[in-house]
């Protein structure tokens, strides 16, 4: 038994050493040759992604497809966290506008960006690590790589803004008893089992980002600024008693036994496993990366960054929010339409970086396809064509097309102005951003996630009945008509954009290297938004008359299917009609005596026409049921 366990070793030893001489292989789970691989390359503290990449990029599932870690890491906005050239730029325009900061700026900057030179710098003496000693440093631009956030201690839980501490080459997993010769062997590090490693404030050691605003002169206020919050937004939810937590939506979990390493090949499987997707909503970013593979020098290829804007495109189009349109009412002056937006995310939408938001289209066209109405028109480079100077106010009611629902984060410096420049943000001017469910007011973090601006003020804001945390709004559009009776075509659109023109106006009045390199790519980008999800109605104008009738009381209207008809007269006859002149309800033969009628139609759902005839005369009135 010992002979055959030392021959097992023996030829796990010839595989691995193999593999280290021949990083360019062909990497299981992929159908291509991959130019460049993530380093394998070690510092005082740590390992690149290339030292995990040779036991860590060969699982498959119990039916044989890749569920490969490295590989699904490798085409990651966090993989690739150093080399983002919107976030180097972003850099180099802080420096610009406060040169006096430029060693402060760029060392915390790093320290969530390029973590595994920074700390590794700090830690042996450096006073700052900057992009330029970044971009001389492997590890340095590998990103949020595999051993910063499996050594990230469980003491230091709860540390945000990157003040999180690291182990003694330590590495913390979610399996017990791990076996640990093979990593302790080959890389120095010792694996230990840890369920901290799937706890969300694990994620908020770099994705909670506090600030210290300076004034228009380069002058600290002293004071703090929320710019990221989601996981104060994630505890502020229903999310963290149901147990869903960052890593379920963004390292999900299947029950498949997989071997997590490939070394040694006597290793059992393990259940669950968490496939390390990591995908956000940055469609955009990782389009301009692809784009620019070989400029950006990035690991991943073509196919592997297609499966991560799949995933990303996944997120925002299935699992990120719920749209319902209701046509209210119709006359010939005014159609009334209702939009219901539901968050069904952990946090805000959107959610992180400030140059994110959200916008509503609604467009209604006649039957010859003429505008009749149409707020959020885009132009050719994706402009709102109608947004405010400024920034749009949040809006319960549109009745004008150019108004524009628009959420968002809007920061604001001392003086109480705009601005996008990160350091100068002293308060938040804007922040109607769809809250997750179950967010409340009164929750301990809400100090960190505040409503802020007109949406503090609507009615229908993360509000149902007066009661919060819906973590929906309700939209009321009011489209003029002008005695238009056509058919009209109503459709919403929503869209998501990582960033737009507009936002990046103030940094690209400024050159330098970074910006202007960023520029180019940005130019030459599909700049497209996301459409997240739409909706559309018909809407058939029917006229509502009375001839010389009696008063007629429909209520409660809308319904959800159950409503009374009160009468001043005799009724002889009760028909309801869809809205193409289907009849689907009849009472006739009414002797008349009632003067109050209930009806249950709890099983419909639409626009419906309600005939009440009495004394031979018919009067008409709209119900709508939701």
């Amino acid at each position: 038994m010992k002979r055959l366990l030392s021959l097992l070793l023996l030829l796990t030893l010839i595989q691995w050493t193999a593999n280290a001489q021949n990083p360019h292989a062909l990497i299981p789970g992929t159908s291509q040759m991959l130019a460049t691989d993530p380093p394998n390359q070690y510092n005082d503290y740590f390992a690149g992604a290339g030292a995990c990449l040779l036991c860590h990029n060969a699982q498959v599932n119990e039916q044989g497809a890749s569920v490969a870690i490295v590989n699904d890491w490798r085409s990651t906005m966090m993989a690739n966290s150093a080399k983002d050239p919107f976030w180097q730029a972003k850099v180099s325009h802080e420096i610009l506008v406060n040169p006096q900061y430029a060693d402060e700026i760029q060392t915390v900057c790093t320290r969530c960006h390029a973590p595994m030179g920074n700390i590794n710098a700090l830690n042996n003496g450096a006073d700052h690590y900057t992009l330029v000693d970044m971009r001389a440093d492997a590890l340095g631009m590998d990103g949020a790589s595999c051993t910063v956030c499996h050594q990230i201690t469980e003491g230091s839980l709860g540390n945000s803004s990157g003040a999180f501490l690291i182990g003694n080459k330590e590495i913390f997993g979610p399996y017990p008893t791990p076996f640990s010769n093979p990593m302790v062997n080959n890389t120095g590090y010792t694996p230990y089992y840890s369920e901290h490693i799937k706890d969300s404030r694990l994620c908020e050691s770099c994705h909670t980002l506090i600030t210290n605003p300076l004034d228009l002169n380069g002058v600290p206020t002293g004071d703090e600024f929320v710019e990221q919050s989601p996981y104060q937004e994630w505890k502020n939810s229903i999310y963290p008693a149901e147990e869903t937590s960052c890593y379920t939506c963004h390292v999900p979990e299947i029950q498949d036994v997989v071997k997590i390493s490939s070394m040694p090949a006597f290793i059992d499987g393990r259940t669950p496993f968490g496939k390390h997707h990591l995908a956000g909503g940055n469609v955009f970013m990782l389009k301009l990366i692809k784009n620019n593979l070989d400029e950006l020098e990035i690991t991943a290829n073509d196919q592997q960054l297609d499966s991560t804007i799949a995933r990303t495109y996944q997120n925002l189009q299935l699992k990120t929010l719920e749209l319902a349109i209701t046509e209210q009412n119709r006359t010939l002056d005014s159609l009334f339409i209702d939009l219901s937006i539901t968050n069904l995310a952990g946090h805000k939408i959107p959610t992180s970086y400030p140059s994110r938001r959200i916008f509503v289209e609604l467009l209604a066209t006649n039957s010859q396809h003429d505008t009749i109405f149409h707020s959020g028109k885009m132009d050719a480079d994706f402009n709102l064509i109608n947004e405010s100077a400024d920034y749009e106010p949040h809006y319960n009611l549109i009745d004008q097309q150019e108004q524009v629902q628009i959420y968002e984060m809007v920061m604001g410096d001392v003086n109480g102005d705009l601005t996008t420049v990160l350091e100068r943000a002293y308060i938040h001017l804007k922040d109607n951003r769809l809250p997750p469910k179950g967010f409340t007011k009164t929750h301990i973090s809400y100090d960190t996630t505040k409503i802020v601006g007109q949406a503090l003020l609507d009615p229908d804001f993360n509000t149902i009945s007066g009661l919060e945390g819906s973590g929906s709004d309700i939209i009321h559009y009011r489209i003029p008509l002008d005695d238009i009776t056509d058919q009209l075509l109503i459709e919403a659109r929503i869209y998501y954009q990582t960033v737009s023109n507009k936002w990046l106006q103030e940094m690209f009045t400024h050159s330098s290297d970074e910006i202007d390199w960023f520029k180019s790519m940005y130019t030459n980008t599909d700049k497209s938004p996301v459409l997240m999800t739409s909706k559309s109605i018909s809407s058939i104008y029917t006229s509502v008359w009375e001839m010389d009738g009696p008063g007629i009381n429909l209520f409660p209207n809308p319904t959800n299917g159950s409503f009374s008809i009160a009468t001043t007269a005799k009724v002889s006859a009760i028909r309801i009609f869809t809205l193409s002149g289907k009849e689907i309800y009849l009472q006739d033969n009414l002797s008349g005596e009632n003067l109050n009628y209930q009806i249950n139609l709890e099983n419909k759902k639409g626009v419906f026409i309600v005939s009440v005839k009495t004394d031979h005369k018919i009067s008409y009135r709209k119900l709508i049921i939701n």
